[in-house]
């Protein structure tokens, strides 16, 4: 949200590909089977438990960095508090072009804000989705890069554990949960709390949330409840200054010129949720939610302050079934989403008072022609209005998409597809200060395959990206609009995994692309804030019985700095960060050692570049940092 506040937006590219334990594609929905789901016409994979405790993260934010090509940016580095997600590279405007959801769910928001990922704990979580460029049929508005679907564990046993951990910046930290199983009950409790003075001045953090998931397994019928609550304070030390006569980044990168900045944050989310089987082959789901976030930002510094209360609430039912025709097999599913928004907003320019009202119909189909060969085709109808601030502002669109995937003898699958998606405006971008704003729509197109070969597993995807009416903040009339020329996107990644022996698996995951302006003023200009490669290199090693070792390796190239849409300036500088981890157990007890930017290099995630002054503003992330924690599983 802070970042939102003083810095450009702009259009980026790139394309995520990750690999998992064995690589798999997403069931998309209760209706397809993981047989019909490896059939999917995309290069979807899965981050699956496995994977999880494989990596040297200790939040969901730092899994998801795993990935090459999916860009999450830090700002302070502290517990993930503030971080953008960016899938298919669209910088600073990552958050609202890339669709998080938690078990089908949308977690993305409705204003400039960052999405509220430290309140999922890892313990809860099963697996990871990543539909890169696609989604936007099945899941709806924002989904032009992609989608991103948490999921949480469906079915518990007994079990328990407890972990306390310190570290470096006085970090504490402390986690419980657990879980329970009694004939058709089945439940799970995860608590998190952790304080941190942070690297920098003014970066202490505060955080505490809960989960809880209740699920009933009957006969035909499923019930289950999801909440989660998070409470979480954090300072905002800002940016440090390069200037032709002074360099805070190099010379004071623990500094602050805002001492007094904050925000803090309470939210809750409520989620019930009903599935009946009409049929052995038809199924209808009933879910609501309930959501409620309340931010309050204190910018000493600006002298502006801001008291927000966002009420969401949601009624999705869908209807999903299998039927066959001659030969060929169809996946369907036939969906309702209605999503309503209270919006108030207190601030020191003045006070907002909104009511945004969403609704759509949507229908996909996943076909098996054959055992090799299988289709898929879905199309969603997207009405919005907003109203309670002069006129009411009413957006509409429609989004599109489908693929084809082949299966050859053997491990060897090719695919290609595309979708057409829309993104209407958020509450922060339809201000009474900016000009009209039309839906932005994009044309993505993929193509790649995938093959496995023993204890390997590899994948290779292209794509292409043509935005349209791109909405982003102008530097110069400082407001938000259409850009009136297109963005061409385009790249390439590569992602393998390997099971070198029992005790040894290795991950590769890199990426090049290039994202540009087509026409205008800019053409031919890069789009600020993507990288030109990314790579993530990740090894798991049980070296002994009791002894386990985790690697983890990250490289972002170069890019341009935010607001430099002119590319007038130098590239934020390229970098790399190892991590490492080591994990000891003795029964149900294990201690776990980190450390962490093993080079001790100073790098920054996010830089902007000031047109008016000439310089440059970057947010510097921990250098070398240590972690250690102690716990017990049940």
């Amino acid at each position: 949200m802070q970042r939102n506040l003083v810095l450009a937006i702009s259009l980026i590219a790139s394309a995520p590909l990750l690999a998992s334990n064995e690589i798999q594609t997403v069931k998309v929905s209760g209706a397809v089977s993981h047989e019909l789901a490896s059939e999917l016409p995309t290069g979807t994979v899965v981050i699956d438990r496995q994977m999880i405790d494989s990596l040297p993260a200790s939040d969901l934010t730092e899994v998801l960095d795993s990935v090459a090509g999916l860009q999450v940016s830090q700002l302070y580095g502290i517990n993930g508090g503030g971080a953008s997600v960016d899938l298919l590279g669209f910088g600073a405007t990552g958050n609202q072009n890339t669709l998080l959801l938690l078990n089908g769910r949308r977690l993305s928001g409705i204003d400039l804000g960052t999405p509220d990922l430290t309140g999922i704990p890892l313990a809860a979580i099963e697996r990871i989705e990543i539909l890169p460029g696609a989604g936007a049929a099945l899941y709806g508005n924002g989904a032009t890069g992609g989608t991103i679907n948490i999921i949480t564990r469906q079915r518990y046993q007994n079990s328990a554990g407890i972990e306390a951990s310190g570290g470096s910046y006085g970090l504490r930290s402390g986690q419980l949960h657990a879980t329970g199983r009694h004939n058709n009950l089945s439940g799970a409790l995860a608590g998190h709390s952790l304080t941190s003075d942070g690297y920098r001045d003014n970066n202490r953090t505060r955080n505490n949330s809960l989960f809880t998931d209740l699920r009933y397994q009957g006969e035909g019928l499923q019930a289950y409840f999801t909440a989660t609550a998070e409470k979480q304070f954090m300072g905002l030390p800002g940016g440090r200054g390069v200037t032709a006569t002074e360099n805070q980044f190099r010379n004071d990168p623990e500094g602050t010129d805002t001492p007094d900045d904050e925000v803090e944050q309470e939210n809750y989310w409520l989620m019930p949720g009903l599935r009946i089987n009409l049929s052995d082959r038809t199924a209808l789901t009933l879910e609501a939610s309930k959501r409620r976030q309340h931010q309050e930002f204190d910018f000493v510094s600006g002298s502006y302050a801001s008291d927000t209360v966002i009420h969401s609430y949601s009624v999705t039912p869908k209807l999903e079934s299998q039927l066959t025709t001659g030969s060929a097999v169809h996946n369907w599913t036939l969906g309702f989403d209605l999503n309503k928004y209270d919006y108030d907003s207190r601030t020191s320019f003045g006070n907002r008072d909104l009511e945004q009202e969403q609704r759509a119909w949507y229908l996909h189909n996943l076909i098996s022609l054959t055992p090799k060969l299988s289709l898929s085709a879905g199309a969603r109808r997207l009405e919005s209005n907003l109203t309670g601030e002069g006129d009411d502002k009413a957006q509409d669109g429609e989004m599109y998409e489908g693929g084809i995937r082949y299966t050859f003898t053997g491990n060897l699958s090719l695919f290609a597809g595309a979708q057409r998606s829309v993104r209407i405006a958020n509450l922060d971008e339809l201000t009474p200060f900016n000009p009209p704003i039309d839906p932005q729509t994009g044309h993505t197109y993929t193509l790649g395959a995938s093959w496995s070969e023993g204890m390997q597993h590899s994948t290779l995807t292209l794509w292409r990206a043509d935005i349209d009416n791109e909405i982003l903040f102008d530097p110069i009339s400082f407001t938000n609009r259409n850009l009136d020329d297109p963005t061409l996107h385009k790249g390439i990644s590569i992602n393998s995994r390997w099971r070198l022996d029992r005790d040894l698996t290795f991950t590769a995951n890199a990426s090049a692309q290039q994202a540009r302006f087509d026409g205008g003023p800019f053409s031919g200009n890069d789009v600020p804030l993507v990288p030109e490669h990314t790579m993530s290199l990740s090894a798991d090693w049980q070296a002994l019985p009791w002894l386990s070792a985790q690697l983890h390796h990250r490289y972002v190239g170069d890019r341009r700095y935010d607001s430099d849409l002119a590319n007038q300036y130098s590239k934020l500088d390229h970098y790399r960060s190892s991590d490492i981890q080591l994990t000891a157990h003795y029964r149900g007890a294990y201690l776990r050692a980190g450390v962490y930017n093993l080079e001790d290099n100073l790098v920054a995630d996010y830089g902007v570049y000031s047109p008016a002054s000439g310089g440059t503003t970057l947010y510097p992330l921990p250098e070398r940092h240590y972690r250690i924690a102690i716990g017990y599983e049940l």
